[in-house]
């Protein structure tokens, strides 16, 4: 049933956000050929780009915000919690979902910029830069545990600011009435919370001074850290969904 609803959510989420990226590289794309060839309609291209991404970073966290409140907290919550799924079904599906398109959007945002700055000529220089990199096997093998340790990273973070909003907006709407505005309340206080116990568990590392294997250390610490943040902020979020809900 949860592949179900991720399926359901990823057809509902990507009416909007493929259009958005493909305007956005499309943007990219004449910007940077406006740029080469067209004088001061390329600054104003160049413009509207930034506004794009802009736009694209926004409409990702309206999005995610607007899809839980709608199935779950709006009236659409009468037929979504009747079906035959968990409360934490609905958190992974919408999660999950949320994190996808949060890591799309930083793929396209690369390679929109990458379209932008693209000239001829590039691609030889970076294969000449490449071929005159040495690395070594172990080299290799230690980015590639990074690349890996920063995937993970990336996911458990957008999960976990997904949590932050879910949590307030769970506990906003267990009130019956100025939802949005205890909605809001709550954020900015499990916010405090959170920047109260992060800065007790802060530590620092000398990058300098330590080996690598201090600094897959520190990743996987980051890691736990932020995962526990997140669960703590999961927790919040099925406990007033399953006991506290006011769909009213």
């Amino acid at each position: 049933m949860l592949t179900k609803l991720i399926k359901h959510e990823f057809r509902a989420t990507g009416r909007i956000m493929l259009p958005l990226y493909l305007v956005l590289l499309a943007t990219a794309a004449g910007a940077n050929f406006a740029t080469r060839r067209m004088g001061d309609l390329g600054v104003l291209l160049v413009l509207i780009f930034a506004l794009m991404i802009l736009a694209v970073c926004v409409v990702s966290v309206v999005l995610m915000v607007q899809r839980f409140r709608q199935n779950l907290l709006g009236d659409e919550g009468y037929l979504m919690l009747t079906l035959p799924v968990s409360i934490h079904q609905h958190l992974w599906a919408k999660m999950m979902v949320s994190a996808v398109w949060f890591a799309a959007r930083l793929l396209a945002m690369l390679a929109a910029l990458l379209l932008l700055v693209w000239r001829p000529g590039n691609l030889e220089q970076i294969s000449f830069a490449a071929q005159n990199v040495p690395l070594r096997l172990r080299d290799l093998r230690e980015l590639q545990t990074l690349m890996l340790e920063l995937l993970v990273l990336g996911f458990v973070a957008c999960c976990t600011f997904c949590l932050q909003f879910y949590a307030a907006m769970a506990a906003g709407y267990s009130f019956s009435s100025h939802k949005a505005g205890w909605s809001v309340l709550f954020f900015f206080l499990f916010g405090t919370a959170t920047s109260i116990l992060t800065s007790l568990l802060e530590f620092d590392i000398e990058f300098e001074r330590s080996g690598l294997a201090q600094v897959h250390q520190a990743m996987w610490i980051i890691i736990a850290g932020t995962a526990a943040v997140g669960a703590i902020h999961y927790l919040i979020t099925a406990w007033f969904l399953k006991r506290r809900l006011n769909l009213a």
